[in-house]
């Protein structure tokens, strides 16, 4: 087993306006790591979802208070990612919120970002849910960056140990 790196990124909604506010990665083998965003001079505070803010459980004022500017979480990012193919379970959303980080940092993303799914073409759909129910029981799905990842690494290596 390779050590594979996971992403997941949470953000104040899900409209085309919406923007990152919270980034987690991990590898296979590893400790996750997350950062709070600071948004943006150019992000639109009319892109803030109360629905979002109760799902995430994070407000505006912590990320004021508590996020990292775009430019030290992209140097983080391609630090720490910077060559590698990195995983996420929602690729579509997740690559917007990048592209969005990277540009407001302007800054190129030094990563390419895949489908979490595709490490789980060889199961069949029931093999696939009846391991993520696995790895919900050890590592539920939160929408919180760190949880998020963690849970994608524990379903990887349930599904990588009944692979071997």
């Amino acid at each position: 087993m390779t050590n594979i790196a996971f992403i997941d990124l949470e953000a104040s909604g899900l409209s085309a306006r919406s923007w990152p506010i919270e980034v987690g990665w991990c590898f296979s083998h590893g400790d996750p790591e997350a950062l709070l965003i600071k948004p943006a001079a150019g992000w639109d505070e009319d892109a803030w979802d109360p629905n979002a803010e109760a799902l995430h459980g994070v407000s505006r004022i912590e990320l004021l208070n508590a996020g990292a500017a775009p430019e030290t979480v992209c140097a983080a990012l391609n630090n720490a990612l910077g060559g590698r193919r990195v995983y996420s379970d929602a690729p579509d959303w997740d690559g917007f919120w990048l592209y969005r980080l990277f540009q407001a940092a302007k800054v190129r993303q030094a990563f390419e970002l895949s489908d979490f799914h595709d490490l789980f073409a060889d199961f069949t759909p029931d093999a696939f849910h009846s391991l993520a129910a696995k790895a919900a029981v050890t590592a539920p799905h939160c929408h919180r960056a760190t949880e998020d990842v963690l849970h994608m690494k524990t379903l990887y290596g349930l599904a990588a140990a009944r692979v071997d």
